[in-house]
């Protein structure tokens, strides 16, 4: 059976998109403890696919993505999924809001309710875990008094109490999760590309990259640097566009990107989510 490695343990957000996505990436779902670990083991076959988050509506790039698909695995991405994210507070029976001395979650869950907890819990420290349901978990483990960040199968799966339910900063919070595999997939008439491309560090070098998709009629539905790892002022540009790598104009354009590029990476191209979100 295949494969298919979540960031872990159960009750986090990427479980739960990789829930969703067994409807068409069926498999066998196995947790890993960190972002790191399950790109390593998709890209050294101890999994067939992994589901991973890329970019959150109000905090942005997941980095730790995005950096390793540009630079230390050789992977691809077949398939995104975008779902609501919906934080909650909670503790064990019988801890009080004003009883709680740490909160836990992840850096992203921590950033995404940051108004939220200057207004409600002032000077209470805030502990980064390596996901929110790890989070949950140390809040039931611990000894003393501390709260979590997490969502509500989380507080289901450990028996926790939901203090506060809707806490992000943005109602419209929502997170896209992308499908890693070592194999691309076919064209299927809607779809996305992604790539990552460095240009020279002269005047409208990046202007004359970006021309080239315009001049193809293809629309960027995305663009972001990124450090290129080897000195300050070298940046990367992670770009999505409609459009499959195999269409006549998205390979022109490519082709042109390419040859313009001092380091060039295509991504994948892969079914795009169209759907409202969930």
């Amino acid at each position: 059976m295949r494969k298919i490695g979540y960031l872990g343990p159960a009750g986090t957000f990427t479980e739960q998109a990789a829930l969703v996505l067994q409807e068409d990436y069926p498999g066998k779902l196995v947790d890993y403890r960190d972002v790191p670990s399950l790109i390593m083991a998709v890209q050294d076959g101890a999994l067939d696919l992994g589901v991973a988050p890329i970019e959150n509506v109000i905090e942005g790039t997941v980095n730790v993505t995005i950096d390793m698909l540009a630079h230390d695995v050789e992977l691809k991405i077949i398939g995104e999924r975008t779902i609501a994210i919906h934080q909650c507070l909670v503790a064990k029976p019988g801890v009080r809001k004003e009883d709680i001395l740490q909160i836990l979650s992840h850096p992203q869950a921590l950033a995404q309710c940051r108004r939220f907890l200057h207004k409600e819990f002032p000077g209470v420290p805030v502990h980064s875990t390596n996901s929110t349901a790890a989070g949950a978990r140390e809040a039931k483990d611990s000894i003393q008094p501390v709260a979590a960040i997490a969502n509500k199968r989380a507080a289901d799966i450990f028996g926790l109490n939901i203090l506060h339910e809707n806490i992000e900063d943005h109602p419209n919070n929502c997170t896209r999760f992308v499908v890693l595999s070592r194999n691309s997939v076919k064209r299927t008439g809607k779809d996305k590309t992604s790539i990552v491309f460095s240009v020279n560090d002269e005047p409208g070098s990046l202007l004359q990259a970006l021309d080239i998709f315009a001049s193809w009629g293809i629309n960027l539905t995305r663009i972001e640097s990124r450090p290129m790892r080897t000195r300050l002022g070298q940046y990367l540009f992670y770009v999505d566009f409609e459009g499959h790598a195999e269409d006549e104009e998205a390979s022109r354009a490519l082709s042109s990107v390419q040859a313009l590029s001092t380091y060039y990476k295509h991504l994948g191209s892969y079914p795009r989510w169209q759907d409202d979100i969930e």
